[in-house]
């Protein structure tokens, strides 16, 4: 027995050399079963002590080497080029301590967090006509660049104002030439719903040409000088039907009183997922994350921070102290990690595909 208890003992500081903070936390409980039921309490109380130390060490860890899947490169000179951003961060009750003063800054506060890899985005309105939509953002050859200077640490996304005349040709040289692995929409932002067909439907249909991922915004913002009347869920089921292949994430889970809507969208198809971010763990709604352990959710949730707007370590410490058992262990995986990266490799689920394979007669030329 004692023999059997050291060995998970060893696997257990393995585990925590390796980020897997949850992974060791379990083994360290099981070592300590095995000592109380041989009764030798000493050993189990020095264990007990150092399993507690472990906690207190990762406080503001991930229970594994987690991806965010939306953080924003954002420093504090960049506030005072964007007057929306500046309102969000107020919004936000941003300190200026919590924004990064470079990109080395940000990889600093990931580590912090255990945070392994993390999607980074600009926000392109430069064909919007609003006066506050002129000040100058983070573009799309800057977000390839940080990911070329940190290829291990970041995933870099595009962000293509629709109304742009070159959007679509924009589009696919962020993709082809600059190697960014999908696309951000914030509808609001731009003045359009997501279901607008003039401006919309072209970049979704190239994206599903390209096979990219969409993260486009759902519920209220702190961004200001918008209307979140366009980003209702709701708008985005019409794209899901006209799109069934498109890998669509509903970014912040419909924040704001319209989770309901965003969970039935990704409960109905297939390819629909939901993100957590943009809100602390105190204020996610626990049906949501409940029904993450569900069959039904359980691939199609993915975490996110909005950082820096949310901390990565503080995101972190609330959860560990608030909610560390609400996801299985198997959805802890899924969901800090795992989601994420079959997001870009997996391939989308057809529901054409599917009936061709069991025998319906589906018209060759159906894509919807």
């Amino acid at each position: 027995m004692k023999k059997d208890a050291e060995k998970l003992l060893q696997e257990a500081r393995s585990a925590l050399d390796a980020k897997y903070y949850s992974d060791g936390y379990a083994l360290f409980k099981q070592a300590i079963d095995v000592l109380k039921n041989q009764d030798d309490s000493a050993d189990a109380d020095r264990c007990t002590e150092e399993l507690e130390e472990a906690k207190k060490k990762y406080k503001t860890c991930a229970p594994l080497p987690a991806i965010d899947y939306h953080a924003h490169p954002t420093f504090l000179s960049n506030l005072k080029e964007n007057p929306p951003l500046f309102m969000a961060a107020k919004h936000f009750r941003a300190k200026p301590d919590i924004f990064p003063k470079d990109i080395e800054g940000m990889i600093q506060h990931m580590d912090e967090a255990n945070i392994e890899k993390a999607v980074i985005m600009g926000l392109d309105t430069s064909a919007q006509e609003h006066w506050a939509f002129k000040g100058k953002g983070l573009s799309n050859d800057q977000i390839a660049d940080f990911v070329k200077r940190h290829p291990d640490r970041f995933i870099g996304y595009a962000s293509v104002d629709p109304k742009r005349s070159d959007a679509v040709e924009e589009l696919e040289r962020c993709v082809k030439e600059l190697d960014l692995k999908g696309v951000k929409f914030h509808p609001s932002a731009v003045n359009l719903y997501p279901n607008d067909e003039k401006y919309f439907y072209p970049l979704y249909e190239k994206c599903v040409e390209l096979n990219i991922p969409v993260q486009s915004h759902s519920g209220t913002t702190g961004l200001y000088f918008t209307k979140i009347k366009y980003t209702m869920p709701i708008h985005y089921d019409d794209v899901a039907v006209d799109f069934p292949t498109l890998k669509l994430v509903l970014l912040h889970f419909g924040i704001g009183g319209w989770h309901d809507q965003a969970m039935s969208i990704a409960f109905r198809h297939p390819n629909v997922y939901l993100d957590l971010s943009g809100a602390s763990p105190y204020i996610i709604p626990k049906d949501l994350l409940f029904a993450a352990n569900t069959p039904f959710f359980q691939d199609k949730v993915v975490f996110g921070t909005d950082y820096p707007f949310v901390g990565m370590a503080k995101w972190f410490a609330t959860y560990n102290k608030a909610i560390p058992d609400i996801f299985t262990e198997e959805t802890k995986k899924k969901v800090f990690r795992e989601n994420a990266i079959a997001l870009h490799k997996k391939s989308p689920v057809s529901p054409l595909d599917i009936l061709r394979e069991e025998g319906f007669d589906i018209p060759k030329d159906a894509i919807r």
